[in-house]
């Protein structure tokens, strides 16, 4: 490889280096929130992938991004190679992911769970003689965790005086399915028509989505065998190709220019195959009934 050749790629890979270490830096340091505000296009993606990882690997996503880019620069300055480390914090970083499947399908069976709970608490709020938004506001904090942060923030939004309308329709876009928008849309046939039955309607509600959950978690046993089958495919992969990759006997020619872009297009294709095999052993999400729109600016 040149020098010319060389500083380009370098030029390239410290470009989207620093990029990931400004997105680190900005997880750490959120600028403040309003909650009566919907999250913008690409902090609702990021929250969507981020909750497809496991709870425990989602509350230290911080310290797997520090250590992918740590990993990029230690390997990329062992190996002279960007590329090279590139692919080392690629790894890193995607490794939650590997590891966990199917997390995306247990995340959303949770979360269903939790909905059909909270669902129980709202009527029992409301049996007492409360409005349906007295009742979200009075659940809000011991709404159950995999629901917790959605309720909070519409329990915000009820509270600084965004129409409810508004609110629930918040509500749908940060839940993103189906099952969710069922809710939404009885919240808001409630405020054209405050009949006595809401207490009746969330009742039953709550016991379709609790049936929703528990036939997602029949449908998301059968996959087991294809979660199992992914994980090991993916690490057994991830070994092989190491070995030949950073053994110089072997790896030699990925340590030219031409090699170094054929490596690129060889880890896009592997996580390609990744992404492919995740699909296959996650429950797809429910078709949503609520036409999403773009978040408040």
């Amino acid at each position: 490889m040149s020098l010319g050749q060389l500083s380009l790629l370098g030029f390239a890979c410290g470009v989207l280096l620093l990029g990931g270490f400004a997105l680190i830096w900005r997880g750490w340091r959120p600028g403040e929130e309003n909650p009566a505000r919907r999250p913008s296009a690409l902090r609702a993606r990021m929250e969507q992938v981020r909750a497809s990882m496991p709870d425990a690997w989602a509350r230290r996503y911080r310290w797997i991004a520090l250590g992918a880019g740590i990993a990029t620069v230690v390997v990329w300055v062992a190996t002279g190679r960007p590329v090279h480390g590139l692919i080392a914090g690629a790894v890193v970083l995607g490794f939650p992911w590997i590891w966990h499947p199917a997390s995306t399908s247990d995340r959303q069976i949770e979360r269903l769970e939790g909905l059909a709970e909270w669902l129980q608490q709202l009527v029992s709020v409301h049996e007492a003689g409360t409005s349906l938004e007295q009742a979200i506001r009075a659940s809000a904090a011991r709404a159950p965790l995999a629901v917790r942060e959605p309720v909070r923030l519409l329990s915000a939004r009820l509270r600084t005086g965004v129409s409810p309308a508004q609110a629930y329709t918040a509500f749908g876009e940060e839940l993103r399915d189906g099952d969710s928008d069922n809710v939404v849309l009885l919240f808001l046939s409630h405020i054209k028509d405050r009949g006595d039955g809401l207490g009746f309607a969330l009742s039953e509600m709550s016991e379709l989505t609790g049936a929703r959950a528990r036939a997602l978690r029949t449908v998301d046993a059968d996959r087991a065998k294809v979660r199992t089958q992914t994980r090991w495919v993916g690490i057994i992969s991830l070994i092989l190709a190491s070995v030949f990759v950073f053994n110089p006997d072997y790896g030699a020619p990925f340590w030219t220019a031409g090699g170094q872009l054929f490596l690129i297009v060889c880890a896009g294709v592997f996580v390609a195959a990744l992404v492919l095999l995740r699909v296959i052993a996650s429950a797809p999400p429910t078709p949503r009934l609520l036409v999403s729109r773009k978040a408040e600016s």
